[in-house]
């Protein structure tokens, strides 16, 4: 280690690679695997040359509010790469140290995809019969009750990937994936009763040990939640339950006496955090530039499309968001904790505290109501340190009321290098208190404690706490408890009712007939709100309790609920329950919400029914005729019913679709379940439908002024060609209309379409109806398509930029139109400079000598990626010339405009092709001049470029807007949209290359620099 360090401070730029903790042959399968991590360069924020502070100089570099004080209280040697932390019955704290982190023992990679996820050779053992790792958990303990830790203990090692650790009812529980495992503690004592564990939960992805399954977390409805990262999958078996898959991101929970699992909530950012408030509510944080994400039960969230995997429901048909953010938005908030200590005080409790670890500091947001979800918004930072090392993977509230972070301690933070460089030997545990002194607990034993003394800790002040005492009452059963219990709940003045009801309901006497009405009808919206979920949860009664009729309880609060949040709960709930008591429950989604979420959890009920319960689901829609004339049902579900039914297709779906039509006489919602059914075959020709089906969309189309010609081109009619046909050639048809009609019979493959489109481009003619035309062009294998824009080149395309980009990009898309594009370029018809690097990219993709030959002839040096001599020299040049002050701002704005508007925004003005730059370190030169040069180097997730290819011959490149059942759809530089339809895709891939061109500086003066930058770097 010493050597190490010696290199670091002498700020040797080899040091790193010259000392791995792993080398490649140790865990490459193959010669391919072993050139894979040997070669390819990192992106990201890597390692560099900065020496590490010692932790007790580090901890005085921080600069904080004056209200707080902060604590190291764990470091090196005692602790290494920390990633987890928590807290049992008796306030002990179990530290999770990742310290195999990255490559489990004993394993072999076989390949990398281009994401640099890991397939192994095998699939390791659980403990003890696996290879042992160097993982392992390790308990702090504060015996004298001085405040500060004063005995530890390894309570387990040789653990392999091990990635959290939580005690609870007499067992250690462990997340080593692929595995959850339980050692037994009968006694206590934070050691395992023997060395063998149970294996509770299979399946977790292994495949980027960055994102793995983490952030175990005991539920107040008893079940252990954690977190999936985002470039993992799961295929996750218990005992009684098997195979429940997914791709990326997602909370699950796991019931450790129904030996259960499901995912609870689907989507979100990179879900490396997991926190439930005092209310219950579940959120993460996020690798993304707001502070995390709010989960309903039974949701689906925003994804990486492509590189995290669709959802699990084809036919969610929406997500949602983050939580919409105002303040500081760097990215990578990723720990996150909603402080309810009770000892920092009034200006903290309730709010979210979230490390960001790429920029070294510790946010504090103000948590507000957005419909029914919530929006943030950042006060004063917590804390900043300029120690680049300081790296908080984990944040969480302890029993002393502190907040607590896990701090990986690395100059490094990306784990895209495929080289094991981590700095192993380092980690620190914080704590922020306040100003005024160290917490001090006695020592104390909640597993021990009586029942009354746990009663009294439900309305302590500190969250931990009362969460604890719930566990425990649950753990040991305290039956005794429930008159109390009952007492705090039904008490129009108890503030902790919310606490009493957990705790009742975690010793099984919730399930009683005369209980659930009045829970139902509580003063505390949270209660309300519980008990809804409860009735979701509690599908399947004991023995000895009978189930309540919920349909005629949820029935009437559905009327004279108001709270949103307890709305989106019966909502989450209605997925959960049987149709006859759940569709009555969509009443709930009938309101007005900003967030949008109640609508989504109004469909995602109903969709869970469609197919399972259809006859139940008709027979509600012909029962309460009220609910088809509501806003939720006209503008929310009607459309999306009817797609879904036509686009999982069969007879029986296509008979509801037939069947929906028949459901109102009405023909503005005739019109949405229209709509449905004609989207679901957008891009293709429809299937043979049923004669009732085809009859009704004939009767639609008939009513319609010359008919739905859209419509009626998907289904097959003659008649509606030659009108489209003589519509496309209309001159003095809107250009929408036309557009719109290309853009339908191309996906239908009509080769007649192709003459009035080819005249369409060599006339004179809008380049808004030019570009609309190209797009839908693109789609025919016909070669007169690009011989009439190349013949056309001067007259009617090169003069408006957008066209003609969009023209080239069009035929760089397939060979030989290629071919043809570079036999113009070479005899001086087409001027080079008209390319844009990503248009010379995507004919890079071909491998076809002829326009590889005119590449390396024309722009040779558009193509080359990461540094080069001369791109050192121009960053060397701006540097100097930054050196002597900036300019003007405002003629900086005209040069960003003219180089960088089309893909970013930049104080709210821009595109979002590329990332918002607004929220990054923009004072920093370093930051441009790396991103302006070598912009592949960090790909910002979620910006990654794809390369699609079609059975028909096309190359489209770009980012991946969506993806869903029926395919993908493709944004490129422009900002055009092409949807693909999964079945019409022969290969997709990501792109290694980013889709910011290199060199935007080319060209500029000293003084234009200047101005530039003056704009970039603006406060």
């Amino acid at each position: 280690m010493k050597s190490r360090l010696l290199l670091l401070a002498l700020g040797t730029t080899t040091a790193l690679a010259a000392d791995k903790n792993v080398k490649p042959d140790a865990v490459a399968g193959n010669e391919a695997v072993k050139k894979i991590m040997e070669t390819r360069a990192g992106r990201g924020v890597m390692a560099d040359d900065t020496p590490p502070t010692p932790p007790k100089e580090a901890l005085a570099r921080f600069k904080h509010r004056s209200d707080v004080a902060i604590d190291l209280m764990v470091a090196e040697p005692d602790v290494e790469q920390p990633l987890y932390a928590s807290w049992d019955s008796k306030g002990r704290m179990w530290i999770t140290q990742y310290r195999q982190y990255q490559f489990p023992a004993g394993l072999k990679i076989i390949s990398y995809d281009q994401h640099l996820r890991a397939k192994f050779d095998k699939v390791p053992l659980p403990p003890p019969r696996g290879e042992k790792g160097a993982d392992k958990i390790t308990v702090f303990e504060d015996t004298d009750g001085d405040g500060f830790f004063d005995k530890h203990t390894d309570v387990i090692t040789g653990l392999n990937i091990a990635s959290a650790a939580l005690h609870g009812m007499g067992r250690i529980w462990v997340l080593n994936p692929p595995y959850l495992l339980s050692y037994a503690d009968a006694d206590g004592d934070a050691k395992p009763d023997n060395d063998t564990p149970e294996v509770e939960l299979t399946g977790f992805g292994l495949e980027d040990t960055h994102s793995v399954a983490t952030s175990l977390m005991w539920g107040m409805d008893g079940w252990l939640y954690g977190a999936n990262g985002s470039t993992t999958t799961g295929n996750i078996s218990s005992a009684n339950t098997k195979n429940v898959k997914w791709e990326g991101q997602c909370i699950w929970r796991y019931h450790p006496k129904k030996k259960t699992f499901e995912i609870y909530a689907e989507g979100g950012g990179n879900t490396f955090s997991l926190d439930i408030d005092s209310k219950g509510r579940i959120f993460s944080g996020t690798n993304g530039a707001t502070r995390g994400m709010h989960y309903e039960q039974g949701s689906y969230g925003i994804k990486g499309w492509g590189k995290h995997g669709p959802l699990t429901n084809p036919y969610a048909f929406g997500f949602f968001e983050h939580m919409r953010h105002e303040g500081d938005n760097k990215r990578f908030p990723q720990a996150y904790a909603i402080y309810e200590g009770g000892l920092l005080g009034s200006a903290y409790e309730g709010k979210i505290i979230a490390p960001n670890a790429l920029q070294n500091l510790v946010y504090v947001s103000e948590r507000l109501p957005d419909g029914s979800t919530f929006r943030s918004k950042d006060e004063e930072n917590l804390m900043s340190t300029p120690d680049r090392w300081f790296r908080p993977v984990w944040a969480g509230v302890g029993p002393d009321g502190g907040f607590y972070m896990a701090d990986w301690y690395d100059t490094r933070l990306s784990h895209v290098s495929p080289i094991d460089d981590w700095h192993k030997t380092s980690g620190r545990i914080y704590r922020v208190r306040p100003a005024a002194g160290a917490p001090k607990l006695k020592p104390f034993d909640l597993s021990k404690a009586s029942p009354e003394e746990l009663l009294g800790y439900l309305s302590h002040a500190n969250e931990w706490f009362r969460k604890q005492a719930v566990l425990e009452i649950g753990w040991r059963d305290l039956k005794d408890l429930q008159p109390k219990l009952t007492e705090m709940v039904l008490s129009k003045t108890e503030p902790h009712a919310l606490d009493a009801l957990w705790a009742l309901d975690a010793i099984g006497k919730v399930g009683a007939v005369d209980l659930y009405p009045l829970l139902l009808k509580h003063s505390d919206p949270y209660v309300r709100r519980w008990a809804v979920k409860m009735a979701g949860d509690q599908l399947k009664p004991s023995a000895e309790v009978q189930l309540p009729p919920y349909s005629t309880w949820l029935g009437e609060l559905v009327k004279t609920e108001k709270h949103p949040e307890v709305r989106a709960q019966i909502l989450a709930t209605a997925k959960r329950l049987p149709a006859a008591t759940a569709l009555p429950l969509l009443w709930s989604g009938d309101t007005e919400d900003e967030s949008g979420h109640l609508q989504l959890l109004a469909w995602w009920a109903l969709e869970s029914k469609s197919e399972k319960e259809r006859e139940a689901v008709f027979a509600f829609l012909r029962s309460d005729k009220d609910l088809l004339k509501t806003k939720l049902f006209q503008d929310h579900l009607a459309e999306k019913l009817s797609k879904r039914y036509a686009l999982a297709g069969g007879e029986e779906n296509f008979q509801s679709c037939a069947d929906l039509l028949a459901l109102t006489s009405d023909d503005t919602l005739r019109g949405k379940f229209i709509a449905g059914i004609a989207a679901a075959f957008e891009g293709a020709e429809m299937p043979k439908l049923p004669d009732s089906l085809t009859k009704a969309l004939n009767d639609y189309m008939a009513k319609q002024s010359g008919g739905d010609l859209t419509l009626a081109l998907r289904s097959g009619s003659a008649d509606a060609l030659k009108q489209a046909l003589k519509l496309l050639s209309d001159s003095k048809a809107s250009n929408t209309a036309r557009i719109g009609v290309a853009k339908t019979l191309a996906e239908l493959g009509k080769q007649d379409a192709v003459m009035p489109m080819v005249a369409i481009l060599k006339a004179t003619n809008p380049p808004t109806l030019k570009r609309g035309i190209l797009q839908a062009a693109a789609k025919f294998d016909d070669k007169r398509i690009p011989e009439v824009l190349l013949t056309t080149w001067e007259g009617q395309i090169a003069g408006d930029r957008a066209l003609r980009e969009d023209a080239l990009r069009v035929m760089a898309g397939r060979k030989e139109w290629a071919q043809i594009l570079v036999s113009f370029v070479n005899d001086w018809k087409i001027p080079v400079k008209h390319f844009t690097v990503d248009i010379v990219r995507q004919l890079s993709l071909h491998k076809d000598p002829e326009i590889d030959a005119a590449i390396d002839k024309h722009w040779k040096g558009l193509l080359m990626t990461g540094p080069t001599p001369e791109k050192k020299k121009e960053a060397e040049r701006i540097k100097a010339v930054l050196k002597t002050g900036l300019g003007d701002a405002e003629k900086g704005k005209v040069q960003f405009t003219a180089r960088c508007f089309i893909c970013h925004k930049l104080f709210g003005e821009g595109n979002a092709i590329g990332p918002d730059l607004t929220g990054y370190d923009r004072s920093n030169a370093d930051f441009w001049l790396d991103n302006l040069f070598t912009p592949s180097l960090e790909i910002r997730e979620g910006f990654g470029a794809y390369i699609v290819h079609t059975k028909n011959g096309q190359i489209l490149t770009g980012l991946m807007d969506a993806q869903d059942a029926s395919g993908i759809v493709i944004k490129d530089m422009a900002g055009n949209k092409t949807p693909v339809k999964q079945a019409d895709i022969e290969k997709l891939e990501a792109s290694p290359i980013s889709l910011m061109p290199e060199g935007l500086t080319t060209g500029m003066s000293d003084a234009d620099l200047k101005d530039f930058f003056a704009y970039l770097m603006k406060k």
